[in-house]
């Protein structure tokens, strides 16, 4: 259980008739649970009912009242209502609240995650319904197309209910352990069995990503020449307009690319072989929005993640992010370029490549106070490579020299350098586009601190 509904319960399971006021009660001191805790509090009140409410209260007082002000009463008072609540709504594992809140701080993500990174996809359930299968439709109005998880038969379903894994959300996840947390973190200990689970979801050969931002710029004719004569149906999907469904798949395979308009997905177990992936990759229309997929694909940066998890390179409670740590070779040339110690080095590794070096990161990432962080601070500063400024929602001050991206919530902004190496792309709205919900890394971090010092402009 959280501590925070934990808190809430002890509390005498407060809350309010009122949704928004239950949760808004939830979130404030002395509870202060996140959203998503607040939410799942709710839910389980709603779960208990008014006659389990009073259960879990009533098991609080013991036979002599008196009890409760003698040394251990009050926690004797909690354990039986611990008791009956676990005999009313079951028992779950503890989770990391400090991990399950960076997880939903991070990534949206919420406290099933955390229960999955640290035992195992099996550890914790959702609402998500397995699909069976995934078919291309019909969007409401035009000639627009989607793909969709299809659920079993059966009846239908609660309105939202989530069908289908979102591969790209478990990616982040693991990208998340696998960058964000100290090596040998229990709270992670689960990540390679979530990892297998993704696996196997992204080799089913039914499964179909869309590639959103990719189309092929032909016509309806040379579509047909380029990626048929092979066709996969379109359903009507929740298509408004009458009429048949103005639009046809072609599938080669790896790509299936509807016309007109030229939308197009990818099959992930069609590319498994590179000389497959060589060739898809060579549909040049397509190019950036493959390169935003394939970091998920066999051999691309997240089973490169794995592989380095998995080979422990660095000891236990180190963070990949240091890069004294996870490349100090790279650190100590660094280091011989600009004339500094290691530690200003790595800094600059940390501002040229990542998209968040927070101050806050930086200090938990390298173990460093705020005194020490200033004074390598102004030993790199005197070098000209970063430059000091004060910009909003950055969290630091020490930036790499050029053009700023003001991304919106819940990402940071960042060094208009840093988009082509996370593969992102903003959008007109609050969004992006890049392999994952969030911008994250994509390839292990050793790599992507090399590639930054390699794209150092002279004179940088």
């Amino acid at each position: 259980m959280r501590r925070a509904v934990a808190r809430l319960a002890v509390a005498g399971l407060v809350g309010r008739s009122h949704r928004d006021e239950d949760r808004d009660l939830a979130r404030k001191a002395p509870y202060r649970a996140s959203g998503m805790t607040a939410e799942a509090y709710g839910a389980l009140r709603a779960r208990l009912g008014g006659a389990g409410q009073r259960a879990v209260l009533a098991a609080a007082l013991p036979e002599d009242p008196a009890e409760l002000w003698r040394p251990g009463g009050v926690d004797a008072a909690v354990e039986r209502m611990a008791g009956v609540w676990r005999e009313l709504l079951g028992a779950v594992s503890a989770v990391d609240d400090e991990v399950a809140n960076a997880l939903e701080a991070d990534l949206g993500l919420s406290e099933v995650w955390a229960r999955r990174l640290a035992g195992g996809y099996g550890a914790a359930a959702d609402a998500t319904v397995e699909a069976v299968g995934w078919e291309l439709a019909a969007t409401r109005y035009g000639a627009g197309v989607e793909v969709r998880a299809v659920p079993a038969a059966g009846p239908e379903l609660p309105y939202r209910t989530p069908v289908g894994l979102d591969v790209r959300g478990i990616a982040g996840a693991l990208v998340w352990a696998w960058t964000e947390r100290p090596v040998g973190d229990p709270a992670v200990a689960g990540a390679m069995d979530v990892y297998e689970r993704l696996r196997a979801e992204l080799a089913r050969p039914e499964l179909l990503l869309a590639l959103p931002g990719g189309r092929v710029q032909d016509t309806s004719e040379r579509i047909a020449e380029r990626f048929g004569p092979g066709l996969l149906p379109v359903a009507r999907g929740d298509r408004k307009e009458e009429g048949p469904v103005p639009v046809t798949a072609h599938d080669n395979g790896p790509l299936v690319v509807c016309s007109p308009g030229g939308a197009s997905f990818l099959r992930p177990a069609a590319v498994a072989e590179p000389a497959v992936w060589r060739r898809v990759r060579e549909v040049t229309d397509l190019a950036e929005e493959l390169d935003r997929v394939a970091p998920l694909l066999a051999g691309g940066g997240l089973e490169r993640m794995m592989l380095r998890a998995r080979s422990g390179p660095l000891p236990a409670g180190a963070y990949e992010a240091d890069p004294r740590r996870s490349c100090p070779e790279l650190v100590a040339h660094v280091a011989a370029e600009l004339g500094t110690h290691a530690d200003a080095a790595a800094l600059y590794l940390q501002v040229a490549t990542l998209a968040a070096p927070t101050d806050r990161n930086v200090r938990r990432w390298n173990g460093w106070s705020a005194k020490r962080h200033t004074e390598v601070r102004e030993e790199l500063l005197a070098t000209g490579a970063v430059v000091e400024a004060k910009r909003a929602r950055a969290g630091r001050t020490v930036f790499l020299p050029g053009e700023w991206t003001e991304l919106k919530a819940p990402n940071l902004p960042l060094e208009t350098v840093k988009l082509a190496s996370h593969l992102v792309r903003p959008l007109g709205s609050n969004s992006i586009r890049a392999p994952f919900h969030r911008v994250l890394p994509t390839a292990p971090l050793h790599e992507m601190f090399a590639q930054a010092w390699e794209r150092r402009s002279p004179g940088r």
